[in-house]
């Protein structure tokens, strides 16, 4: 039940979720700095998250005021990439 979820920019979501033993249930979440400013968030999705879980995430992001960004796994961040 309980969703893992990682901040990491550097580290692969995929090899920490294959790692965990249960990755269905792996995301990363990440949030830009200074947090308590920036509004964006990107969430990560694997090949082996559970939609619902990934859905449930997104929409934790935006009921803490922040918006979400869904991306796949790739190293760096998304904004880099844009």
């Amino acid at each position: 039940e309980t969703v893992f979820a990682s901040n990491t920019s550097s580290l692969s979501i995929t090899k920490m979720a294959e790692a965990s033993g249960r990755p269905d249930k792996f995301v990363g979440v990440h949030f830009f700095n200074p947090v308590q400013i920036m509004k964006l968030v990107e969430v990560i999705r694997t090949d082996y998250t559970d939609p619902t879980v990934f859905d449930n995430t997104v929409k934790w992001v935006d009921q803490i005021g922040k918006v979400a960004v869904k991306c796949g796994d790739t190293p760096g961040f998304i904004v880099n990439r844009l």
